[in-house]
């Protein structure tokens, strides 16, 4: 029997950026727009949202977050990219080495090239399983005199790949190599202990699983690395100096923050920490075990990555024999109504590793922990029809 099509849209892309979002978002945007002129640091606020109270309140939400002890570590930035930038570009210099996963997004592997390109900055992908989880005893082989980081992505963005964290922090932390993890898929929605997990470096996303807006991402650096600044301008203090104050987090907060953002980030992080991470994280495991085992049952799919939904997170690409990515693609969108992602998934690192590179990559859905009951059954009934 044909599936019914919806009218409006089935969103299954919050790898991409998550919908719909917690209503007290909304709410606190749409008055924040209304009532509060949108700066830190520079003036004087005399409503009754102060930007300034809620820039500090949200720095000590997300060092909860990850178990931080310092909030001022925590710096606001224009997106996960941003963070990641700041980072790789500020501590490699001519000639350093760089580790990397096998399944990083541009916003690492980009850089990491025009790194190799401008400085001599070399990078290896570190040994992995066929899953593309790495293997923490074999670091080491990959460990140069010259290496200054590891960046390893939490998520992949491609296979739903779920790094173990906490043995490749205490391997790195072993071999003296500083730890960056790229949480784009995992803030919000997955745990992170930058203590347990020996971690140096959080870059994130606002608008992902902190299910807040574009334009925010937030950075926590400890205090073992320091980057040069990406960009330098005013920060509201200390106008009579012409280099940057040294204090953290304004050393890296140079021009007017993304307030409205934050005062999202407040909002969305309230509803996280209600929620609770772990109970979010529970709800991912069943929706990636629910969609795995649709995809699996049904003749002619191939999922890439993890077939364990224990050791990956609701981000599954897949392919149907018969179809090219981009004609599934533009099937679930133009017939079915299903929002998604397909392609390359700007990752094509992940998807040489897996072998779906010379096809023109996958089709990705990401459910979440928002998206209704109803969605991903409609989604299997689809996933039904197309493979009958």
């Amino acid at each position: 029997m044909p599936v019914t099509i919806p009218q409006g849209q089935v969103y299954l892309d919050n790898a991409s950026t998550s919908f719909p979002k917690p209503d007290a978002v909304a709410e606190a945007v749409a008055q924040a727009v209304r009532i509060v002129g949108l700066t830190t640091g520079r003036g004087t606020s005399f409503c009754e949202i102060d930007p300034d109270d809620i820039t500090v309140k949200v720095r000590q939400m997300v060092a909860r977050l990850i178990n931080a002890d310092d909030p001022q570590r925590v710096i606001f930035t224009y997106s996960a990219t941003d963070s990641i930038n700041l980072v790789l570009f500020g501590t490699l210099g001519e000639g350093d080495h760089m580790l990397v996963s096998p399944l990083e997004h541009h916003a690492v592997s980009r850089a990491a090239h025009h790194l190799r390109e401008t400085r001599n900055v070399s990078f290896d992908a570190m040994p992995a399983d066929a899953d593309g989880r790495i293997i923490p005893e074999r670091i080491k082989e990959a460990v140069k005199p010259s290496t200054r980081l590891a960046c390893v992505s939490h998520i992949s963005n491609v296979s739903g790949t779920v790094q173990p964290l906490r043995d490749i922090g205490a391997e790195l932390k072993r071999l003296n190599v500083p730890f960056m993890v790229d949480a784009s898929q995992s803030a919000g929605c997955h745990a992170i202990d930058v203590k347990a997990m020996d971690i140096d470096v959080v870059a994130a996303p606002g608008h992902k699983s902190l299910l807040g807006l574009p334009g925010t991402g937030v950075l926590y650096l400890n205090d073992r690395l320091q980057p040069a600044p990406f960009r330098v301008g005013g920060t509201g203090i200390k106008s009579e100096l012409y280099h940057l104050p040294p204090e953290l987090p304004v050393y890296y907060e140079s021009g007017t923050p993304n307030v409205l953002g934050i005062i999202a980030l407040e909002s969305s992080l309230g509803f996280i920490f209600e929620q609770t991470v772990e109970a979010i994280e529970r709800r991912h495991h069943e929706l990636t075990a629910r969609v795995l085992a649709a995809l699996q049952e049904r003749p002619g799919v191939s999922v890439v990555g993890p077939t364990d939904p224990a050791i990956r997170a609701p981000v599954i690409s897949f392919n149907i024999e018969g179809y090219a990515p981009k004609e599934l693609s533009q099937l679930l969108a133009e017939k079915y109504h299903i929002a998604h992602r397909g392609g390359l998934h700007c990752a094509p690192m992940a998807h040489e590793f897996f072998g779906t590179i010379k096809c023109g990559g996958s089709v990705r859905v990401s459910p979440a922990y928002l998206t209704p009951d109803r969605e991903v059954e409609y989604f299997c009934e689809v996933l039904e029809e197309l493979t009958d």
